[in-house]
């Protein structure tokens, strides 16, 4: 995937790009009752604007994705 991470950017890391489908905030609009499409739910929803908020989501994010056993 090209796009750089949007999450990972509201927290101060540059240059780190977008997981896509391996992402825990992937989601199909589909599902959502929207139009067909796929994407990054934290975008979609708009959750990037408070400071803590970023650092919240980006802490869960790295801990549903850390490999069982590793943590």
């Amino acid at each position: 995937m090209d796009e750089l991470c949007k999450l990972r950017q509201a927290n101060g890391i540059e240059g780190e790009h977008c997981d896509g489908e391996a992402c825990v905030f992937w989601r199909a609009v589909a599902q959502l009752g929207q139009p067909t499409g796929t994407g990054c739910a934290v975008q979609y929803y708009e959750m990037l604007g408070d400071e803590g908020m970023a650092a919240w989501l980006l802490s869960v994010k790295e801990r549903v994705e850390r490999p069982p056993g590793s943590g």
